[in-house]
């Protein structure tokens, strides 16, 4: 190689080296951008055009991403599992939170509503104690009205966080499709932060509805549901839908050609979404109802077989159940009977002074009357119901946590930016840079040595 070639090989040499500096300038920028990925200069030596040649130095092959997309596909099948739990814990959490603390919700009212039966059997003709008992039972109808409303309203905001999901699923599934063009139509060196942008949107959107990801040779990706719904195909998104289902009127997922997946749709955030929903919070309404139900029966069971104040037979004491679904939203005191205390059927005989039905409704409270439980234990096996639902669900997702924790780690030993890994890169490339500019500067010294010998 001639000297004037030397100097055009070592000016490429160091355009190489100044090529390495930017990447790695451009990894240490990125250290904290989401989902950027670290950046490596591939070079390659340029091959001798003959074997009187030691080759004529090094060339740009280009630069590249440490993706390792096993470590991708394993996050994007993780984080559906992750999600729904933690949509569970908190949806659940905020339904625990409804039923109040022990002694001051339900149980209270019932405990309240039998002690006013116990103070009438000791003075069945007391006016304050019929008035009592009057007082503790609207209170313990209003109990059971306002429990079986909040647990509806429960039911309603997770309703909303499904239209939600649904609306982000939409959003994502577009720019994916828009990420899908753009990656299509560019030449794969260009694409990089695009299919960085693209592998974050896909793990988003896993998060949310568990999905089945498929990626291209040209670096686009097809994704659908798990039952296998086309969400993204190339430059196209097809969009779920949230109309509202009848009788309930809470949101049901249609596919883009207007089939009802909603029982599909069992994991990510949306499928915890719809478990609790559509299968925990009814639960723990009927158990609610089931309560309210026997209550009312059995009292107003028990107040028909005696006699008023003025020795005529009692009658309703609570509005009869029309059944044991909403049994507790409908409950209501007998309006007869809220007008006149005297209507109080405490005697078992027409007789003023008998006890026998006060001190029978008083024992009620230790009846097994809802399901082989008395009222108490029912209303602590809701409660124990919707902790333990509560427990399991935040124990799950702390456990799956930790699995997305340890993926996401693995992957970025990988693809992650290391600060002192590029500080060795810029060192490396900064000592290349001025060992070849010292080479330059060696070979133009003996070019001019050797034009100042001719003259």
């Amino acid at each position: 190689m001639s000297l004037f070639g030397m100097l055009g090989m070592t000016s490429k040499a160091l355009d190489a080296q100044r090529f390495g500096l930017d990447v790695t300038g451009n990894n240490l920028a990125n250290v904290n951008t989401p989902g950027y990925t670290k950046r490596v200069a591939d070079f390659g030596a340029v091959p001798p055009p003959d074997r009187f040649s030691a080759g004529i130095g090094v060339e740009v092959l280009g630069v590249r991403s440490m993706r390792d997309r096993l470590y991708d596909q394993r996050l994007y099948d993780e984080s559906p599992l992750e999600q729904q739990q933690s949509a569970m814990a908190e949806s659940l959490g905020l339904v625990e939170v409804a039923l109040g603390k022990p002694g001051s919700s339900v149980d209270a009212d019932l405990e309240d509503f039998f002690d006013a039966f116990a103070e009438l059997a000791e003075a069945p003709t007391s006016a304050t104690a019929r008035q009592q008992v009057l007082s503790e039972g609207e209170a313990l109808a209003r109990a059971f009205n306002g429990m079986a409303s909040r647990l509806t309203d429960a039911a309603k905001a997770t309703d909303q966080r499904v239209i939600e999901d649904v609306e982000s699923i939409n959003e994502l599934t577009t720019r994916i499709a828009a990420l899908n063009k753009s990656i299509g139509s560019s030449p794969s060196s260009q694409t990089l932060h695009l299919r960085d942008e693209q592998t974050e949107a896909i793990k988003e959107l896993s998060g949310i509805l568990g999905t089945q990801v498929l990626e291209l040779a040209d670096g686009t990706v097809q994704i659908s549901t798990r039952s296998g719904r086309p969400l993204v195909v190339g430059a196209d998104s097809y969009a779920l839908a949230a109309v509202a289902g009848m009788p309930s009127g809470y949101a049901r997922v249609q596919a883009a050609d207007g089939t009802d997946i909603t029982l599909e749709l069992t994991d990510g955030h949306l499928g915890g979404e719809l478990h609790v929903r559509d299968t925990d919070i009814p639960g723990y309404q009927a158990q609610l109802d089931e309560l309210a139900y026997a209550v009312a029966t059995e009292v107003n069971t028990l107040h028909a077989t005696g006699y008023d104040l003025n020795g005529n037979p009692g009658g309703n004491f609570f509005t009869p159940p029309t059944g044991v679904a909403g049994a507790a939203a409908a409950l209501r005191m007998d309006a007869t009977l809220m007008a006149n205390p005297s209507l109080v059927a405490a005697a078992g005989i027409p007789s003023s002074g008998d006890n026998q039905v006060a001190r029978k409704l008083a024992d009620l409270r230790d009846a097994s009357i809802v399901n082989g439980d008395t009222p108490a234990e029912a209303w602590t096996a809701l409660v124990y119901d919707v902790g333990s639902d509560v427990s399991r669900a935040e124990a799950e997702q702390a456990s799956r946590q930790e699995i997305v924790n340890q993926i996401e780690q693995l992957r970025d030993s990988v693809s992650g930016v290391s600060i002192d890994e590029e500080a060795a890169m810029m060192l490396r490339y900064q000592r290349a840079y001025e060992a070849n500019a010292r080479f330059f500067s060696v070979i133009d010294q003996t070019i001019e040595t050797l034009l100042s010998l001719k003259r």
